[in-house]
């Protein structure tokens, strides 16, 4: 199995993609909370709702699409261009976040559908759903880029981690484990409880 690609895979900075979503949806929540005229619930619980649905989108691609059918660390299969090649160089920063331009693609793709789904309530869902993705991408390069913290976060560093180096099968959320849980991919109990010593 040839490890070798034949393009360069681009690498994108983290932390500027994390500041160009994090703006990006709040210039929209701010744009719909002065123009958009929609029940004061909505404005509300929208957003929350939006970045609860990033994480199951989050879990969804990475179990379904990464780490489908075809052998993901094979350079020659595109879930290698995606996802194989930050398997396979974990600690590699410019690996971490899709390349800003096709995430912003997605995010306009994700806009019109949910426009198309919920018309004018888009304005407060999408915010909170590209504000979840710029909390994911920060989660994701702090568990790569920082040993785990000495808090509850700190499980989320065990719970990727276990995904990256004993169990590829299991721990799909980055953000989270909430659909891990629900989907049954949840590494066994001790292996997360386990003191590292």
């Amino acid at each position: 199995m040839s490890q070798q690609t034949t393009f360069k895979i681009p690498k994108t900075n983290s932390l500027v993609a994390v500041s160009i979503y994090l703006a990006l949806g709040l210039c929209a929540l701010v744009y719909g909370i002065l123009n958009i005229e929609v029940a004061f619930w909505a404005k509300l619980s929208l957003p929350f709702a939006g970045a609860i649905f990033f994480t199951f989108i989050e879990y969804v691609a990475h179990r379904y699409l990464y780490h489908s059918g075809e052998d993901y660390t094979n350079a020659e299969n595109w879930q290698y261009t995606m996802h194989g090649v930050h398997h396979m160089h974990p600690n590699d920063k410019g690996l971490l976040a899709m390349p800003i331009f096709l995430a912003l693609v997605l995010a306009a793709a994700f806009f019109g559908l949910f426009h198309l789904v919920m018309q004018d309530h888009a304005f407060f869902f999408w915010p909170g759903f590209l504000m979840g993705y710029a909390g994911y991408l920060y989660v994701h390069y702090s568990i790569h880029a920082h040993k785990p913290p000495n808090n509850i976060f700190g499980y989320l560093w065990k719970h990727h981690l276990l995904h990256h180096h004993i169990y590829d099968d299991k721990a799909f959320g980055v953000t989270s484990p909430l659909w891990d849980m629900v989907f049954g991919s949840m590494p066994p109990k001790k292996a997360l409880h386990r003191k590292e010593g």
